[in-house]
């Protein structure tokens, strides 16, 4: 089975929440300024994505059900 770069940053997102739980969104947001200030845009733009999908992530697990 071939994973999918779209998996592997929801995997992220999930490992994020897993591992640093109430923190997560501080260790994310501290991954994309180190990026930022190393010049690796890269690795700032692939923690930005895993910050918007840990965000899409927490805001369904606290929806209120229909």
């Amino acid at each position: 089975m071939t994973i999918t770069r779209e998996q592997e940053i929801w995997a992220m997102a999930l490992w994020g929440d897993r591992e640093h739980g109430k923190d997560a969104e501080e260790f994310m947001a501290a991954k994309v300024l180190h990026f930022e200030e190393t010049g690796y845009a890269g690795g700032k733009e692939l923690w930005m994505k895993v910050a918007r999908r840990h965000v899409e992530l927490r805001d369904a697990l606290t929806a209120e059900p229909n």
